[in-house]
């Protein structure tokens, strides 16, 4: 109810905003907020997070005359499909499609839409440190989002999506006065698990598989298939949900986000880019040929812009940019 809530406002605000909103809808708009609380709620956060797409897509073609187009047609081909209540605000007005589309696009681009029902979440650019109520420390990258849940049996964070990097303390709950056991640390992604034993790791939840890597002492994985692997000191590994496979090359310059600094070891180009996408609000497109290629570098995260340039100084590759919202990458011509 509450995602439907959050789905519903997002249509709301971008039919509000249209300029074309007629009283009966005004009115139709009052009487759903309030009638839940939930709905008011889903309003009060998706408003501010709309707000500024929306009027960046109504005012687009007047800052970037003849760029609508292909904005238009790369926010559309990126969007998840429009609901049939956006779909009838559209009309025939490709400014309006592009609102319509673009909107919920370029709002998750700042800040990810389903992650603002988790306990913990980032939006673009943004990390954040947590302690937890056990005393461990928890890192959220950029467009990460996080569920907490702690009971007398365990302690549990659950990955909803992005990555982070724990530091585990020692469980408060089983001194020696209590009696009691340690409680478990686990990290949850939807591939498997990943529990601490008195570490220092990081996990990253793909859309395919999850990644973890430790940092310091162990770590125990367990897939949702049962497949397990002790992780020591220094490895990685890959978990899809059945396999556990080992990384073959060190990782521990993954978790370099933490130190604000994006470094490279021989990786395509394809994952640098996604990685700079955490940290950058317009969307970046890139061509599957040069996707492919390897780069090597240090790229400070927190100035994307220079971070592309650095790429087209060193790989032959051209950014096309359409002003703030869309960049495109593909090989140089030869």
């Amino acid at each position: 109810m509450a995602q439907d809530a959050l789905a519903t406002a997002v249509d709301w605000q971008v039919r509000l905003t249209s300029g074309s909103a007629s009283a009966g809808e005004h009115a139709d708009f009052a009487r759903w907020l309030s009638a839940d609380a939930r709905h008011q709620a889903a309003w009060q956060r998706v408003q501010g997070v709309l707000a500024e797409p929306v009027g960046q897509i109504h005012h687009i073609d007047q800052r970037h005359p003849g760029q609508l187009p292909a904005v238009r047609r790369s926010l559309t081909a990126a969007a998840a499909p429009v609901s049939r209540q956006r779909r009838g605000i559209v009309g025939g007005s490709a400014l309006m499609l592009l609102a319509s589309v673009g909107a919920g696009t370029l709002a998750h681009r700042s800040q990810p839409l389903g992650g603002l029902l988790a306990d913990l979440h980032t939006g673009t650019g943004e990390t954040r440190h947590t302690l937890l109520p056990d005393g461990s420390g928890l890192d959220l990258n950029a467009r990460s989002a996080a569920d907490v849940h702690f009971d007398h049996g365990r302690r549990l964070v659950r990955l909803r999506a992005g990555e982070l990097l724990v530091q585990v303390a020692r469980d408060a709950l089983a001194d020696r006065s209590s009696g009691l056991p340690a409680r478990p640390f686990v990290v949850q992604t939807r591939h498997g698990t990943a529990q601490a034993m008195g570490t220092r790791y990081l996990v990253r939840q793909e859309a395919d598989r999850s990644l973890v890597v430790v940092l310091e002492h162990s770590v125990a994985l367990q897939t949702g298939d049962g497949a397990q692997r002790i992780l020591r000191e220094g490895q990685a590994a890959w978990m899809d949900g059945q396999r556990i496979e080992m990384a073959e090359q060190p990782m521990a310059h993954q978790a370099s986000w933490t130190e604000g600094v994006l470094d490279v070891r021989d990786e395509p180009l394809g994952d640098v880019v996604a990685a700079l996408g955490a940290w950058r609000k317009g969307l970046v497109r890139i061509s599957p040929a040069a996707a492919q290629l390897r780069v090597f570098g240090v790229f400070r995260l927190n100035d994307t812009g220079q971070a592309l340039q650095a790429l087209v100084d060193t790989q032959p590759i051209t950014v096309t940019r359409y002003g703030p919202l869309l960049s495109l990458i593909d090989l140089a011509a030869t």
